[in-house]
């Protein structure tokens, strides 16, 4: 029996839906996990020379007056690398900021010999500057969308760039679902992977409307049919750019190390939502707008 990807949208873009009420409402409930340059705070990055154990490191900050510090293995758990991040109360003052920064490290002074430890990286964000992240952070995913979408509008008719509009808005919401799910940090670079996530699955949905709008001046074919051949037409060019994509990001996940950890992941994850996104829900939305022609 042949599979039939027309026949699977209406189920498809059913469960798209459902998914899509279900991300706004996990994520409205239980929010996102923002990274220092969001909220504010200082982080710190310390290699140790022999093992260390987490619990004396928190025992040492708590006792010292840093209750709410969060501290992590920084890479794998052998290298006796720890991230700490350090909350910042927000009525902080800028003459503040070097003494805060002197007690952290009087802190490791006090209990570890000089030798024993480095400070790799010690970064410091003031509260004023995380909400001005936030705000760009928004901008850039808002004004990103749009630009793409000015550009399918005019390439495309609107009822294309209607389906276009709402596939967009389905992978980024579902790509956020998972990065909320997974507890992935939101930093500046979790915001460059789903601005990619949102241009690739773009590209990929251009490709097969591009398709569709050749075979509708050539073929004399319902619209559902047109679909279904532009898709099947497109389908290998399709799974070589999948291949393509993952050979390079999934050695990337596992061997560039954790500052690219997360960018990596959220692009696999999005690649594979948007694979979908173009084939099982842009082009269904798109019938739906344009039904009539297929009568």
């Amino acid at each position: 029996m042949k599979f039939s990807f027309f026949k699977s949208m209406k189920v498809t873009f059913i469960i798209s839906t459902l998914l899509i009420c279900f991300s706004l409402y996990s994520i409205n409930k239980s929010g996102f996990n923002y990274g220092i340059e969001f909220q504010g705070g200082t982080e710190m990055v310390l290699s140790f020379n022999s093992e260390t154990k987490i619990e004396k490191i928190r025992s040492d900050f708590y006792t010292a007056g840093f209750p709410n510090v969060t501290i992590q293995n920084y890479g794998s758990e052998t290298n006796n690398e720890f991230l700490l991040r350090f909350p910042i109360k927000n009525d902080i003052k800028n003459m503040q900021i070097l003494d805060y920064k002197k007690n952290l490290t009087n802190v490791l002074d006090e209990n570890f010999s000089a030798n024993s430890y480095s400070i790799k990286r010690i970064d410091f964000i003031g509260p004023k500057v995380g909400k001005e992240l936030v705000k760009n952070g928004i901008y850039s995913i808002i004004f990103g969308s749009i630009a793409i979408l000015i550009y399918v509008f005019f390439r495309f008719s609107f009822s294309f760039a209607i389906a276009a509009v709402f596939a967009l808005f389905h992978d980024f919401i579902l790509t956020s679902l998972l990065v909320n799910i997974l507890n992935i940090e939101i930093t500046l670079t979790t915001i460059a992977a789903i601005l990619t996530v949102i241009g690739y699955s773009v590209n990929d949905t251009i490709v097969i409307f591009d398709r569709v709008r050749e075979n509708l001046k050539i073929l004399n074919l319902p619209l559902n049919q047109i679909i279904e051949t532009s898709i099947v037409q497109t389908l290998s060019r399709t799974i070589l750019t999948v291949m393509t994509v993952l050979i390079v990001l999934v050695p990337l996940y596992f061997l560039g190390g954790v500052e690219i950890e997360d960018f990596a992941l959220i692009m696999i994850l999005g690649v594979g939502i948007g694979t979908y996104s173009s084939i099982l829900y842009a082009p269904y939305i798109m019938y739906f707008l344009n039904k009539r022609r297929s009568r």
